[in-house]
């Protein structure tokens, strides 16, 4: 006997829609003001399971869990630090992400086994809509396959996931285009695991003390307690064309078979973060030998920039008298 056809995937803007597939157990493409997420509810351990298995992820990469507003956070975590608090009303709803102790209600599936949990509350007002009318916090990473470029449209999320899920809710083109800052409050050192649009000078004047922003190169994420969380995998957000990182673009644009990631037709760092991943997956799609990119000014959300175009290159290039030069990252 055949097996059981999965429904076509629709793009839909219908929230009761969403909220019923939360509730069912079921899996949703979610629009957030960062990127596109495949959530599911996150108390609900077989629903989890289905993100993992979907994006073909592994178990030891734990989760973000989206919530409606800041009183919810005593819901879902302890022994909270003050200043999580300072932070939340500063920026959220917003594109910022909490590493703080988890309760019990949280499974472990979630947190990869981890006594912590990932925090974050979205202000796109469809997502908000969705956790107010299911009443559900919801566990969603990037709405592509593991490792993927992070979508910022649903027209995005139908080409990583069509056939894989019911329903994509369709909130429009992506207000930041990259990932939430994550700041983890797990010792008496805070820290910024993933940089994003919420800076390292944002948070610091805020909370008018040094925070750290981890620059550590040698996480391979092989094993669960190399990963705390989301982001800190060693390679991510990548196009299935080789991507390399050169100091001078200019050397390649002879190059034919080259597709070169163009920021120069942006006026600021916020604009080349609002279509870095957009671009990146245009030019995935145009069957180049290779892509090359050059780093931005790292400094404010630059560090964001520069972080995601590290995970996603396998290396350097270089072009020499003589040949090009791969250096493959170790």
């Amino acid at each position: 006997m055949a097996g059981r056809k999965r429904n076509p995937t629709k793009i839909t803007k219908g929230i009761g829609i969403a909220v019923n597939e939360i509730l069912k157990g079921n899996l949703i493409v979610l629009p957030t003001e960062t990127v596109y997420g495949l959530g599911a509810n996150a108390t609900n351990e077989k629903a989890v399971l289905k993100i993992y298995q979907t994006k073909e992820r592994p178990l030891f990469d734990p989760l973000i869990v989206h919530i409606k507003s800041i009183k919810d956070i005593k819901k879902y975590a302890k022994d909270i630090p003050k200043e999580v608090f300072r932070l939340a009303e500063a920026f959220s709803p917003g594109p910022i992400t909490f590493i703080v102790q988890k309760k019990q209600n949280i499974p472990d599936i979630v947190t990869s086994g981890l006594d912590s949990v990932a925090i974050r509350i979205p202000s796109h007002p469809m997502i908000q809509k969705v956790l107010k009318k299911s009443g559900k916090p919801i566990a969603a990473p990037s709405a592509n396959m593991f490792g993927r470029i992070s979508p910022t449209t649903a027209k995005d999320v139908l080409k990583e996931l069509k056939g894989k899920v019911n329903y994509i809710l369709d909130g429009g083109i992506c207000e930041i285009g990259i990932e939430s800052t994550v700041v983890s409050f797990l010792d008496d050192n805070i820290k910024i695991l993933r940089p994003g649009f919420i800076t390292k000078r944002d948070i610091e004047k805020v909370l008018r003390k040094k925070v750290i922003l981890t620059r550590d190169r040698t996480r391979k994420g092989k094993h669960k307690s190399d990963i705390y969380s989301p982001g800190m995998l060693k390679n991510h957000y990548a196009p299935s064309t080789p991507m390399y990182l050169t100091d001078n673009l200019k050397d390649f644009i002879e190059e034919k078979r080259v597709g070169i990631l163009d920021f120069s037709q942006y006026e600021n760092l916020n604009e080349i973060a609002l279509n870095l991943f957009s671009d990146l997956r245009k030019l995935d799609e145009e069957n180049y030998a290779y892509l090359v990119a050059k780093k931005v000014k790292d400094s404010g959300i630059g560090s964001a920039i520069n972080d995601r175009l590290e995970k996603a290159s396998r290396g350097r290039v270089k072009m020499g008298k003589w040949e090009i030069k791969f250096i493959e990252k170790r």
